[in-house]
């Protein structure tokens, strides 16, 4: 099985677009993911929805707006993160979230993204290889 991260981007634009990737294929999706930074200024959200494999190919996509979004804080209104919570309530969909590293903690973005199907894996969110 083959898993990994399609970055759709930073902006506001590609929040949305995670959001029509999960109204567009409800059924396909496990598990929405919040990955909030800590120790860093400003602290940022990335969201993330992991989809099931594919019955071709065995493929399994997670989708992520890397650090697209404030991280939401009691008190101050967070209108995207509130409609990624819609979402997960709308479809039943399992909301988890984690605190992490900034992206920039690490030398590669993709040495960030193995960390995170390291934690997804360690969390049996993500099935073994």
């Amino acid at each position: 099985m083959s898993q990994h991260f399609i970055k759709l981007g930073h902006g506001y634009g590609d929040v949305y677009e995670l959001f029509t990737l999960i109204e567009a294929m409800p059924t396909r999706v496990n598990y929405l993911l919040a990955f909030h930074t800590y120790k860093a200024e400003p602290e940022l959200t990335s969201i993330a929805a992991l989809f099931k494999s594919t019955t071709l190919g065995n493929f399994q996509p997670i989708y992520i707006c890397l650090e697209g979004i404030p991280k939401p804080q009691t008190g101050i209104k967070n209108s995207r993160f509130d409609q990624f919570q819609s979402l997960s309530k709308s479809y039943n969909l399992p909301l988890i979230q984690m605190d992490v590293p900034k992206v920039d903690a690490f030398h590669e973005e993709e040495l960030y993204f193995r960390q995170l199907t390291s934690v997804l894996r360690l969390n049996h969110l993500l099935p073994p290889l």
